[in-house]
């Protein structure tokens, strides 16, 4: 028969133990450190290996689109009615990249126009290519980390992921672009968000997803 001071050792190292693997197991959960990378633009057809049906509905949309209607002769009656030149090229206008592209200025989105005389980098035409338009991360959020996450933990949480750069879009999330300032917006324009995220030609189609988050 064991010396009861042996028992209790035993018992305390099987606490100890089983704090340490669960403490083990948590740990791969992710967690907002100071210095977690960065997350990062990484284009909309990352997104489509998971979300097929929400990227093919998606491409039809104007958001798709958007980035092609600044090229010259491309939506001239919108632009004319806003007193804008349909034959000009507004593909190097800040003042419509930002909306009309996804993470406009930002490390890994689309990048700033060059200074005059200078032509972009390899590194910048691609992120120009990937981030044309309103795409899926221009409303979920920057998706280098947080799309790896979730399909290494089905069972992900929205709160881990938010904390990866993953975006719940609202209102909120919208208004910086849906705003009276832009000349092809109408005078009487007011951005209707519950409206809007149920508008078939505005964004992709709600798939369900699978399991709860």
């Amino acid at each position: 028969m064991r010396h009861p001071s042996v028992r209790s050792f035993w018992l305390v190292a099987s606490v100890i133990a089983t704090a340490g693997l669960v403490g083990g197991l948590l740990s791969t959960r992710p967690t907002a450190q100071a210095d977690d990378p960065k997350p990062a633009y990484v284009g909309a057809d990352a997104c489509k290996k998971c979300h097929f049906k929400q990227h093919s509905s998606w491409k039809k949309t104007g958001m798709a689109k958007t980035f092609e209607s600044l090229k010259p002769d491309v939506a001239a009656e919108k632009k004319t009615a806003g007193g804008l030149d349909p034959k000009a090229d507004y593909t190097k206008d800040p003042k419509c990249l930002k909306c009309h592209t996804t993470g406009y200025g930002t490390e890994s989105g689309y990048p700033a126009p060059p200074a005059a005389g200078a032509a972009c980098t390899p590194a910048e035409e691609e992120r120009m290519k990937l981030n044309q338009g309103v795409t899926c991360e221009a409303c979920h959020g920057p998706g280098s980390l947080y799309g790896p996450y979730k399909k290494d933990h089905p069972d992900f949480k929205r709160a881990e992921i938010e904390k990866l750069g993953a975006v719940i879009p609202k209102a909120e999330t919208c208004m910086p672009c849906h705003v009276k300032e832009c000349p092809t917006m109408p005078k009487d324009y007011a951005f209707d968000f519950e409206k809007a995220k149920d508008a078939k030609d505005k964004i992709h189609d709600h798939v369900p997803l699978k399991g709860q988050h």
